[in-house]
Formats: structure tokens, C-alpha cells, sequence
């Protein structure tokens, strides 16, 4: 399978509080090239979730929002006495004493949230209902246009498979019914890019990596990671960022759904509306 020729720019992220354990780079000039893939082999596609299937960023932001808010007329001496950097430092000191769980990012959050109620006086598990309401919102996320419909030409030529890192609930969201698996870091112990995730992946379609071709927007957890251990990858780069120079470049790069669809040999989506939160 050819591989387009990955440009070069050093890497950065961007960090939220919390936050869900994937990183993202800076916006750059990157022209795309896109060639049809050979298929003979690809019996399954996995997709990441997370600035992959829709925009994360925005939810998690208002997600915040709305727990602190909750939180504000709840608890209040958790927001009188935690700003949002002090609440990183309790997951930090969380974090360095129990590194088993990194890959668990709702334990993290539930644990966290435990802390600081605990701290002030509060009962530990107002945590769960604090996460609820958390979670209630990351789940509020729109589809990109294309994606829907992009689906649903895949799942009739694909078996259709998700692995996150993240915690987002398909079923909740409304697209569960598109995906014969769905996998996250926090149910199998391990977060991407272990090799294990990819294997388990592999595992659970009863099929050889490389009749998977993997689709996600993450450099080292979607294209670096299940392409060492055989998949095959498109890099899915809708915001025009270089690819790091250090990495082996992903087998093609797409902007959109719609360009992965013309790279298998399917019809194009031209931005079907998507449906709202499930």
C-alpha cells in the first residue's frame, strides 16, 4: 500500500482539566493527497472516537461548565476552595500514586472529585453523582456532517469496531448500532497506544491485524501504535496540521469522512445532517 509522504512540524498539545488522555496538534498548512487504498486484505475498521467521529473540545469545555455549576449550588466549598489548578494537583498527586489506573479516565475523575469533597467535609461519594452529571454532558456531542452517513455506506462493506481512550457512551450518543465492538481504555486496563489495546481489538473481531485498518486523528494512539502491530491507518486530519517528523507517516491522510469514502471506493457523504445527542 503506498503512504503519502508525511510533511514535518514539531508538535504540540493542548491541555484541559481533567483531561481525557489524547493530545492534539497545532493547526499547520498540510495539502492532502488522496489515493484509493487497496482492499483486499481489510475486513474491519476501527475508529477512534474523540476529534475523530466529533469535536471534543467544545463539549468538555461546557461539560465543565455545567459540573461547576452544579457543583456551585451542591457543594459549594468544593469550588470555595479548589480553583481548577488546584484540582489538577489533586489528580497529579492521584495520578503519581496510583499510575495503574492513568488508563482509567473516569476512575480518575470520579476519584478526584472524592478528594476534594472529602477535603472539605463532604461525603466521598457525592463523586458519583458529580460524575453523572459530568458525563451526562461529554456525552452531549454532535457527529461531524459527514460521519453518519459515511457509517452507514462502511458498516454495508466493513465490520465497523471503536477503540477510545476516552469515556464517551455510544449508546447514550446514538451511534452504538453502527459498531459490532466497542472498546475503551478504562473496560480493558490499558490505554492506546499500548499494544495490548490494539491486540484485544484484534482479539475481539476474531481477525489478524492486518485485516484492520484503523481511522483516528491521533498521531501515536491511532496511526503509530496499530500500525505496530500491523494494521493498516488513515490519519484523519481535519484541521491541517503537520504530521510530527519523528513518526513513521500513517498509509493515507484524510481531511473529512467524505475523503476516507472516496480513498475506500464509496460514494461521498456531501455533509448529511447528523442527528442530536442521544
Amino acid at each position: 500500500m503506498p503512504r503519502l509522504a508525511a510533511a514535518t512540524a514539531a508538535d504540540q498539545s493542548r491541555q484541559f482539566m481533567l483531561p481525557q488522555g489524547e493530545q492534539h496538534f497545532v493547526q499547520t498548512v498540510f495539502p492532502v493527497n488522496i489515493h484509493a487504498m487497496p482492499l483486499g486484505v481489510i475486513r474491519a475498521i476501527c475508529f477512534d472516537l474523540d476529534n475523530t467521529l466529533w469535536d471534543v473540545e467544545p463539549v468538555l469545555m461546557r461539560a465543565e461548565r455545567i459540573l461547576a455549576d452544579w457543583l456551585g449550588h451542591r457543594y459549594p466549598r468544593i469550588g470555595e476552595r479548589f480553583t481548577p489548578a488546584d484540582v489538577l494537583e489533586v489528580r497529579a498527586a492521584l495520578l503519581a500514586e496510583q499510575p495503574h489506573q492513568a488508563h482509567d479516565l473516569s476512575f480518575m475523575r470520579r476519584e478526584t472529585l472524592a478528594r476534594c469533597a472529602a477535603d472539605v467535609g463532604y461525603k466521598r461519594d457525592i463523586a458519583n453523582e458529580a460524575f453523572a452529571v459530568w458525563h451526562s454532558a461529554r456525552n452531549q456531542v454532535e457527529p461531524y456532517g459527514e460521519v453518519i452517513a459515511a457509517l452507514e455506506n462502511l458498516k454495508a462493506r466493513f465490520r465497523l469496531a471503536t477503540l477510545t481512550n476516552g469515556n464517551a457512551d455510544l449508546a447514550v450518543i446514538g451511534l452504538a448500532g453502527h459498531f459490532e465492538v466497542t472498546l475503551n481504555a478504562g473496560t480493558l486496563g490499558f490505554a492506546k497506544p499500548d499494544p495490548r489495546a490494539y491486540i484485544s481489538l484484534a482479539a475481539a473481531l476474531t481477525l489478524e491485524p492486518a485485516e484492520i485498518l484503523f481511522v483516528g486523528d491521533e498521531p501515536h494512539a491511532d496511526v503509530v501504535g496499530p500500525r505496530a502491530v500491523g494494521m493498516q491507518t488513515v490519519w484523519v486530519n481535519r484541521s491541517g496540521a503537520a504530521w510530527p517528523d519523528d513518526l513513521p507517516a500513517a498509509d493515507a491522510s484524510v481531511a473529512d469522512f467524505d475523503e476516507l469514502m472516496a480513498l475506500l471506493g464509496g460514494k461521498t457523504v456531501n455533509s448529511a445532517p447528523s442527528p442530536g445527542p442521544g
